[in-house]
């Protein structure tokens, strides 16, 4: 085979359905010169289950699937012998020599010439971002953690918050950024995906550009990679729904039991609507128990919410938190509700938990910022 045709390589990290979604984009758009690897990695406890799309996508040349654990699920004895190998290479300046082992318990870091990542917040896609002034990294949308301001000064908020600590020192030692709080440097040598731009406050990058811009995309690929994974999609009866309600997982924002809340949800629920379609959060495991005379059909968490949205038109719109989803609302001219707990910002401020709740003003400073000025929030 003549060299000068071989393809270049890349590598895509993938770990829940909002990622693949925003993959097939950008390879519908921008990919089509790679032969790719899709490195499927573990979304927290629920371990690795991406792979079982990759494969059905049929894009990918090879998947790699990592079954070893999220770093968040690690122990505690094992979170600080990984924090003290990260401390001992930055200590001497040799950060990246740690990340290019780290990268190459996946991938030779010589055969791939891009990665794509969702985030800077993962370890392992810090690793890869470490690399980026080697090799062409992308960096998708995480979501709305994208948009918060990232400055040093976050950690005097959260002084008491050991996971605002522990994104503070791995940021400062070039790492990554958990929690999305703290400017990391190696992002200023990425290229970055958001939806909106112009709403960015956190710009360090080497280029900016549109998400699910589809100026240039191959729409028949894309549709016909999409219908491939998301199927299940057309058995939904959403003529027959009052509304759809995209959950949240809720234990994120406590280390105690939610219970109280998840019961106010479900009577919320139970008391306005008799037929319903439930979207959880890929990591949300709650048991909702709705009224009997409730008809439910849930969909699949591994179908992003993004690719339900075309099918909407006509229920009402649920949220039980700020999400990502609500950046590309607009493009529908849809109107949504959105639930805000009384009392769980109080409860939970000093818990210590790996995702922080808010107060009702910076709900609305939040849905303000994206142009959601008529907001219908809903205070349970």
């Amino acid at each position: 085979m003549d060299k000068s045709n071989k393809k270049r390589k890349g590598i895509a990290l993938i770990y829940d359905p909002h990622n693949l979604y925003q993959f097939l984009w950008y390879y519908c758009t921008y990919g089509d010169e790679y032969e790719w690897t899709a490195l499927c990695l573990p979304n927290g406890a629920k371990g690795e289950y991406m792979s079982v799309y990759c494969e059905k996508s049929g894009i990918f040349d090879e998947i790699i699937r990592d079954k070893d654990g999220a770093f968040l699920t690690m122990s505690l004895r094992q979170r600080l012998v990984v924090f003290g190998q990260m401390f001992w290479y930055a200590i001497r300046g040799m950060q990246k020599k740690y990340c290019k082992r780290l990268v190459g318990k996946y991938i030779n870091d010589e055969e791939y010439d891009i990665a794509v990542v969702l985030t800077d917040v993962g370890i392992v896609s810090g690793a890869f971002i470490a690399l980026s002034d080697e090799k062409r990294v992308v960096i998708l949308e995480d979501g709305m953690g994208d948009y918060f301001e990232r400055s040093n000064r976050s950690l005097l908020k959260n002084l008491f918050n050991p996971y605002d600590w522990q994104g503070f020192l791995l940021a400062k030692m070039g790492y990554a950024n958990p929690g999305h709080r703290y400017p990391l440097k190696t992002t200023e040598n990425c290229e970055k995906f958001c939806s909106n731009p112009d709403r960015m406050i956190y710009k360090n990058y080497k280029r900016m550009k549109k998400l699910f811009d589809t100026s240039k995309t191959d729409m028949e690929l894309y549709k016909a990679t999409t219908g491939k994974i998301y199927s299940k999609i057309s058995e939904c009866d959403f003529e027959n729904a009052e509304a759809i309600i995209f959950t949240d997982r809720l234990l994120d924002f406590s280390t105690n039991s939610v219970d109280e809340y998840v019961e106010k949800f479900q009577d919320y629920i139970n008391s306005k609507y008799h037929s319903i379609i439930l979207k959880c959060h890929p990591r949300d495991d709650t048991p909702y128990q709705f009224a009997p005379e409730v008809r439910v059909q849930k969909i699949d968490s591994s179908i992003p919410g993004e690719a339900i949205l075309p099918y909407l038109g006509n229920v009402d719109i649920i949220f039980m938190y700020t999400t990502s989803i609500i950046l590309y609302m607009g493009a529908y001219g849809y109107k949504a509700l959105y639930i805000y707990f009384n009392k769980l910002y109080e409860k939970t401020k000093n818990e210590g938990s790996h995702a922080n709740y808010i107060t009702k003003q910076e709900m609305e400073k939040c849905l303000e910022r994206f142009g959601i000025v008529d907001g219908n929030i809903i205070e349970l």
